[in-house]
Formats: structure tokens, sequence, C-alpha cells
């Protein structure tokens, strides 16, 4: 024990030693750990996260499904929510109907009338601004602010509003609670397809950080086996080198692992700073599990020294020097093609029709990226075996790619996740931009407000003036009935509406229009019956007969695929037996034209808020990009990547140059032009990133159509949006080996690395 504990002290002394090029390698390779170190941190503090916002989504919990609570020490709630901007707005209107009725968590005391507290969020925004246009959604005085308790996170949109109608409106969307934290919240969401997007960035992100600490722990290895040698010349065995090269390696690990420690704490105060994907957390909530916080530093640890370990495959260190094994690479392929498979079975039931869970797709993205590391080696003796005879300088490459392929691929592999993850997710955030600019049918409203209380004309045409006001809107408002025959068995496909001839104009195509006029769509019978919401048997009074006046009219829109035979009628034809008769819904159309404002969402939901707080407002044109912080990340996050995957190619290329010096002095020796050299030395960088890029390819393009398949976002592919992050790749790989080949050229190539003794 004393022996070995000496030879790994022995190592780690070795490990400062070479001067600055000894201390440059441990810096970079501890760097590459600490990179890799917080981000495994990070994801071990993803389940105590999600446990800490689901624990004060359930504490916060007013849902009582279809359960009523009678009237006592009960508070009366309605939800009102709504949308700024990228964030989803969580209010709710309250009045307790007695002092012991139960405060929500995080607010101190009931609010009084059109007051409210609000979460420290939204009062910056209601500051910020166009804030004027968020007040109208939320016209109450704010006394007081809703504590961490009682929120998601502290970039969530939240307020509590005392509005003492919500006892008259028990029956139109509030109900009574006798307590907060019911079992059915209504609070916890999640997006269709979000984890697997999110799965596939982070694989993007993570992957090549991995492969650049293997390359960093590389880094520098002949030096390392010289000493080695000479260690054992002074009487260690070959398992004390052993030893001592683990106790060097164990040292930019601890490194690594501090730094990594240091950079998690960071990250973790910084955390109420962030919001991703419309989702925060407090600092205390980011703690990694301890379990999986043991298992990141057996990891990192154990991935050091398995690096240093494998370095010596094919190497014997000797007292007289280094001696390497040279072998013709015989990569077998079918151990290579089962993540692939394994990948595709995950994938494919994604092109057939029906629910896919959301975990086995994104493990099936997660093995095809991971597919991607062991087939590049194998793709490029083919390519080289394939492409035969031309000049000395690709002869001289394409033997060394068939014979060594691993090494000259080793540094690109990163390269090549990182730009199939790219052109997944680009392609994918891409099409689905496309698909929220771009509408299903221009004859459908941007935006939507319903209410089910009986309106009379006037009111109506009143109703649509308001939203009028605002600058580049357009609407129409409308009652709609739903029709059934005279027997009330049989629905008929569409509905009695009544409007302006403006409104109506919005939702069918007329030849002309007076008030007093009726239309119909499709055939009708001489008389219908309307239904009331709860589907009562009709009373006598509400068969109605069908006007003998109507002209055809073409339906457009939505219309025209779920309300195929309906009957309008403008106010003038409306019959007397519907005055006061509630519909299944009034409804006021909103198109925003290209004059209308940025804010316009807002305006048209402050507009609705006056109309009726509790009234389901729809927003169809889109208000915020979804995936916009995602790109930002990935934007980010990919440039760091390269940038890292540079810097280790650098190195790759520098230690590749470094180990064939003398095989380069001897074709120089023997006659060959240094043009002749240099050139195959480009071309084995050179070839290994365009077969990997051409796998990048197809892979990403893959990739991205099963996002756009989960997400139900049209399968829509453009060329920038492939061949930018290929370019990217291209670009980096040429830079860094022509930035480390042309002033190594002529040192590498001279004879005189030939005399040693």
């Amino acid at each position: 024990m004393r022996r070995t504990a000496a030879e790994l002290a022995l190592g780690v002394r070795l490990a400062f030693a070479g001067g600055r090029t000894g201390w440059i390698r441990t810096a970079l390779t501890a760097a590459g750990v600490a990179v890799g170190a917080v981000a495994l941190l990070l994801g071990a503090s993803v389940p105590a996260l999600l446990d800490a916002r689901q624990d004060r989504a359930l504490a916060r919990a007013d849902s009582t499904g279809a359960i009523e609570v009678p009237a006592g020490d009960t508070l009366l709630v309605a939800a009102v929510e709504s949308q700024w901007g990228a964030n989803a707005v969580r209010g709710r209107l309250i009045w307790p109907e007695s002092t012991r009725a139960p405060l929500p968590p995080g607010v101190p005391a009931f609010p009084g009338e059109h007051r409210m507290y609000a979460s420290p969020a939204l009062q910056q925004a209601l500051r910020g601004p166009d804030g004027d246009v968020l007040r109208k959604q939320m016209p109450y005085e704010v006394i007081g602010t809703i504590g961490p308790e009682g929120l998601s996170g502290p970039h969530e949109f939240a307020y509590y509003a005392g509005y003492q109608r919500v006892e008259k409106l028990v029956r139109e969307g509030s109900w009574r609670v006798d307590h907060f934290g019911y079992t059915i919240p209504g609070d916890v969401e999640s997006g269709t397809g979000t984890y697997v997007v999110v799965a596939a960035m982070l694989a993007t992100l993570l992957l090549p950080i991995a492969i650049f600490i293997g390359a960093a722990l590389r880094f520098g290895s002949d030096t390392r086996e010289r000493r080695l040698a000479a260690i054992r010349l002074v009487g260690a065995d070959r398992r004390a080198v052993l030893r001592i090269a683990l106790g060097e390696s164990l040292v930019p690990a601890v490194l690594g692992l501090t730094g990594g420690t240091a950079l998690y704490l960071l990250a973790r105060s910084r955390a109420a700073d962030v919001q991703l994907f419309n989702v925060s957390v407090y600092p205390a909530d980011i703690r990694p599990v301890p379990v999986l916080a043991v298992l990141v530093v057996l990891i990192v640890l154990a991935l050091s020294a398995g690096m240093a370990l494998l370095g010596f495959r094919g190497v014997a260190v000797e007292p007289l020097g280094v001696l390497r094994r040279s072998t013709v690479w015989r990569g077998r392929l079918w151990w290579r093609l089962l993540p692939l498979a394994a990948g595709l079975a995950l994938l494919y039931p994604v092109v057939l029709p029906g629910e896919v869970g959301e975990d086995r797709t994104g493990a099936g993205v997660v093995l095809l990226l991971v597919a991607l590391i062991p087939l590049l080696p194998y793709l490029v003796p083919v390519v080289a075996r394939a492409l035969t005879g031309g000049p000395v300088s690709w002869q001289l490459a394409a033997q060394q790619l068939r014979q060594n392929p691993v090494s000259s691929t080793r540094a690109v592999t990163g390269i090549v996740v990182a730009v199939t993850g790219a052109i997944a997710l680009h392609t994918f955030f891409g099409a689905a931009t496309v698909r929220r600019a771009t509408p299903d049918d221009p004859a459908d409203p941007g935006y939507m407000l319903q209410t089910a209380a009986y309106q009379a004309p006037a009111a109506m045409r009143a109703r649509t003036a308001l939203f009028e006001q605002v600058p580049g809107v357009r609407a129409g408002t409308v009652a709609r009935y739903p029709l059934y025959s005279t027997s009330g068995t049989t629905h008929l496909p569409g509905y009695l509406v009544v409007g302006d001839c403006a409104a109506l104009s919005q939702i069918a195509t007329l030849d002309r229009c007076a008030d007093g006029d009726a239309f119909t769509s499709g055939e009708v019978p001489a008389a219908v019956t309307l239904l009331d919401d709860s589907g009562d048997e009709p009373a006598p009074g509400d068969r109605l007969p069908v006007p003998r006046n109507l002209r055809h009219a073409t339906l457009i829109g939505s219309d025209a695929e779920y309300a195929s035979e309906s009957i309008l009628l403008t106010s003038g034809a409306m019959p007397a037996a519907l005055s006061g008769v509630d519909p299944w819904f009034v409804e006021t159309r909103m198109f925003a034209t290209g004059d209308a404002p940025a804010t316009v969402a807002g305006e048209l939901r402050g507009v609705a808020a006056a109309i009726d707080p509790l009234a389901m407002f729809t927003a169809f044109a889109p208000e915020h990009d979804k995936y916009a912080t995602l790109r930002t990340a990935l934007d980010i996050g990919s440039t760091i990547i390269l940038l890292m995957m540079g810097t280790g190619l650098l190195l790759d290329v520098a230690a590749r140059l470094h180990d064939r010096r003398r095989l380069l002095g001897v074709l120089t020796a023997v006659g060959a032009r240094r043009s002749t050299v240099i050139w195959s030395v480009l071309l084995q960088a050179v070839v290994p990133v365009l077969a990997g890029l051409l796998l990048a390819v197809g892979a990403g393009v893959a990739l991205g159509a099963v996002l756009m398949r989960m997400s139900q976002v049209p399968i829509l592919f453009d060329a920038p949006t492939v061949l930018t992050p290929v370019a990217a790749g291209l670009v980096l790989v040429l830079a860094t080996t022509v930035a480390v080949l042309l002033p190594a050229a002529r040192r590498v190539t001279r004879t005189e690395e030939l005399r040693y003794e």
C-alpha cells in the first residue's frame, strides 16, 4: 500500500512537470473536466428541481375537479388565464365567504375589492415598457407581493385579486374551496414534444464535451510516455508505470471537479436570473441528489483513469524508449450498428399514428446521436478504399486513414455530433416558426372572445366597436345557437348564427346583405329545435320555423368544415322567440391587419378583461416564439462547443504531427516534396470531416423530421438551415488544421529529426 501510494504521489508530481507545456496540458484538461462536471451536476439537480416546483404547484392547487364544496368557511375562486409575450399569466379572482376562509399560499391577507397581490415579475412588467397595456388586463391596485411559496418560480406572472362579483358568478366559471392543495392540480403543464427537444439539445451539447475531455486527457501523451520510459530505466516495472500514469491523470480530474463545483455554485446563485422555456427556479431548488452527485464524481474519476489506461493500449513503455505496435485496423461493423438499431427502434413509432411516449422518443434521439461516434471511424476507411489512385499526397493520406482511422476521427467526432444536433434542432425551430407565422386559413380569426349570456343586437355591435378601437383590428360579433331537428334528437352540422352584415360576412361569402336578410349554407328542415347547453328536452316554444326567403351563402374558414349546414340571420330577421334566450356562446372574432401594433394581443386582452374578466379569450395568432429561448441557448451552446472542439482539434493535430515527425522526415529524406507531405496531412484532416458531415446531414435531417412529427409540425427543410452548421464545421476544421500545419510544416519535415542517440 505504501508503494502504491508513493507511485500515485509521483504521478501527481509529474502532472505539473514539463514546464509551460505541462501546465497548459493540465489546465486544458482540468477546464474540459470542469465544464463536463458542472453539466453533470446540473443534470443531477434536475430531480430535486422538478420536485420543488411541483411541490409548490400542488400546495397552491385550487382545482376541485368535479367536487362541489358547500358554502361555509370557504373562498370563492375564479381562474383568469392570460398571456403577456412569452409569459403565461396565472390570475385568480378571489372573495372570502368567511373570515376563516383559507388564504392562498404566499398571500399575507385577503385583498380588498379591485386590489391585488402580484408576483415580483408581474410587478416589474407593469412598471416596464408597455406596462399600461398589461395593466388593462388586470385593472387592480397592487398592494403587496406574492411570496415564493405561492409561485412556481421567480419569473412567473401571477396575481390574486379581490373581486366581489365572483360570488354572483359561482355557476359561470368560479367555484368554492375550503383549502388549498387539492390532489387534482391544474397548474402542472407540459408541452408535447418539449422533453424530446430538450433531450436532443442536451445530447448535442454534452456529448462533444465528453469527447473534448477525452481529447484533452490524451494531449501530451508522448511526453508522458518518455518520462515513464525514463522511470522504467531506474527500476520501475510495467505495473508501477501504470499506477504512476493513473496518479498523473487524477490531477486534472480532481482540479476539474473542484472547478466544476465552483462553477456549479456560481450558476446556482444566478439561477433566479435565468428563464428557460417559460420555466424559472429559485436557487434553493437547485441541489444535486446525493446519490447522483456521488455518481458524477465517480464517472469523472473513472473516465479520467480509463482514458489514461486505454492510452497504453498498443504502446510498450520500455527502459530504452517507447514502442508502438503498428497493425492494420480491422474495425467490426456489427457492434457499431447496435446503438443505431436501438435508436431507430425507439423512434420508429413516431411515424405511426397515435400517441408516442416522450421518454421513449427522447432516449431514441440520444441513442441516434451516440451511434454516430462509433460509425465515423468505420466510414472513413471505406471512403479511403473507394477512392483509389490519385496523386501521391492522397495515396499517403489514404494509407494512413485505412490503417489508423480512430486517431484521424478522434477530434472530428465531437464536431459531427454538434453539427447533427444543430441541423435537427434548427430545422425543427424553423419549421415551427413558419407554421406559427402562416395561418391555416386567412379567413380564420387571430383572436376570439366567447361569453355565454344573451346579448341584444345593439350590445353585440357595441362590443365589436370596443375591439375595433384598437388600431389595425377589425372585428365582428355573432350569437351561435346549436341546431337540432324538430324531434330534438338529431344534431344538424351547423348553427343558427345571428349578427349584423359585417359580422356575418366574416364567416360566409354573401352576394349582398341588408338588415332583415337570411341565408343558408346547405339544406335545412322546415323547422329546427334549439337546445340549451345542458341538452334538456326542448320546450314547445323552442321550435322555430325556418325563414322561407333564405339565400345561399358559402361558409369560409373553419365554419366551412365544422358548420356546413348553418342558418345565418341578420338582426332584423331574428325571431322574437330568441329574444332573451342564452345562446351557446356569443362570439367576437378579431382580425389583426398588417398595421396593427406589436402589442395588439395585449390590447385585445385588455378590452376583453374590461368586458368580462372571466370570458374565454383565445389567441390563434402567435403571441411569441415558443422556442426563442431554446434557439438562443442552442446558438450560444453550439458556439461554445465549436470553439472547444476547435481547441481540441488544435491539440489533436499538433499531437499527431509531433508523433509522426520522424515519419514525415523520412518522406522528405527519400525525395518527397514538402508540399506533397503537407497536402497529405491536410487531406487526412479534411476527408474524415467530409465523411462525418455527410453522415451528420443524413442523421440531422432524420432527427429534425422526428421532432417535427412529434410536435405535429409540417415537415419542412430549407437549404440554408441545413448547410450553415455544415459550413461552420468544415471551416473550423480547415482553419485549425492550417493554423497548426503551416507554422509546423518546416519543423516536422526536417531530416534532422531522424538523428537521435
